[in-house]
């Protein structure tokens, strides 16, 4: 797709009218309106410009900078890349610093790039990890949600898997123009048995959802942050999440104090 057909794309798919992405680029509409027809070339400047008013990804930034001609202004790097061994030795160190709790580091599509002791741990708990699917247990929704994952072990199945459902899906939504985001869909409702997820509400006790396991007399009570990179120049690192799962109760820290001592 050319420069002009796709930035109208990212304007329309923000909600915005031209008049309003002018003005938050600090331009008239009408050269807005000549850039889109292509009866105006951007410089790359503009095209940084009008990416940071339409509040789109880094790696959407670099799909308008190429449209446009230019090569990309940020770096796209797979985290095991020798490029990208300072975005390594910070997901590390993050990690470390969550044990004795078990902590992952995701992509966008969820995929489980890292985790630390404490979430290899839990998962030796809680689920058959040598009889469980690789491609389940490589990714955190689908290990939550699928029959051969944590399912079994999770007490409020019901409520944990709504909120997830509703939350990837409303992820997915904000990336419209990502290819992963379809295929992430596909494989949610390949898996059997979910629950819809209008089912998640705000009636569950507590300012926050605590998943309770129980499996083989251990249980948990767990609940989750999320952390991200806080100043992302890199479209990988933009992408990085880091979920911690914290005891929700004085048992469960107990057991992951005797986990770390086993």
């Amino acid at each position: 797709m050319s420069f002009g057909p796709m930035l109208r794309r990212y304007r329309s798919q923000r909600g915005l009218s031209q008049e309003q992405l002018a003005f938050e680029a600090e331009i008239s509409t009408r050269h807005l309106s000549c850039l889109e027809t292509s009866k105006s070339a951007p410089s790359r400047t503009m095209v940084l410009v009008l990416g940071s008013a339409l509040d789109i990804t880094l790696r959407d930034r670099n799909a308008l900078l190429e449209a446009a001609g230019f090569t990309p202004a940020y770096r796209d790097e797979p985290l095991d890349a020798p490029a990208a061994a300072s975005l390594r030795r910070a997901v590390d160190l993050v990690l470390r610093g969550m044990e004795p709790n078990g902590a992952v580091a995701v992509d966008y599509a969820w995929n489980i790039v890292q985790m630390n002791g404490g979430a290899a741990r839990l998962l030796g708990l809680f689920v058959d990890v040598p009889a469980a699917p690789l491609e389940i247990m490589r990714n955190l929704v689908l290990a939550v949600l699928h029959p051969a994952g944590l399912r079994p072990a999770i007490v409020n199945f019901e409520e944990v898997a709504a909120f997830t459902l509703e939350r990837a899906r409303r992820e997915i939504a904000a990336r419209p123009n990502d290819p992963r985001g379809p295929e992430m869909l596909a494989r949610l409702e390949a898996v059997p048995d979910l629950p819809h997820a209008r089912l998640a509400t705000a009636a569950t006790p507590g300012p926050f959802l605590t998943v309770q396991l129980r499996k083989n007399g251990v249980e948990a009570a767990l609940f989750s942050t999320i952390a991200t990179i806080g100043t992302p120049i890199d479209a990988t690192a933009e992408e990085l999440a880091i979920e911690t799962f914290f005891p929700a109760d004085e048992a469960t820290s107990a057991l992951f104090r005797r986990l770390v001592d086993a």
